[in-house]
């Protein structure tokens, strides 16, 4: 099942930073060399697309049981709007 981001931005301002990678050699790109856009679009590519199964703990009943996230919510960077994470939302 395809997974659900509840606040996508649709432009992030991180798209509109150029690329700053020297690509005639390995130490002048992303990730030995800094470069915003590649690290961003890095980040992005790992954002989990299916949902999946994870063990959560109960602290009341002190058990743990198998849930499924449908559902993610994204942290942004508030100045480039690059994903810094997402929070799991299960249901």
């Amino acid at each position: 099942m395809k997974i659900k981001i509840i606040n996508p931005i649709k432009s992030p301002r991180w798209k509109q930073a150029p690329c700053h990678c020297n690509h005639d050699s390995v130490e002048t790109e992303y990730p030995i060399a800094k470069c915003l856009h590649c690290e961003s679009e890095d980040i992005e590519s790992r954002i989990p697309t299916e949902s999946f199964k994870r063990e959560v703990w109960n602290e009341e009943e002190q058990t743990s049981e198998t849930k499924t996230c449908n559902k993610i919510q994204l942290i942004y960077n508030r100045k480039t709007e690059a994903v810094q994470g997402w929070r799991e939302i299960y249901g």
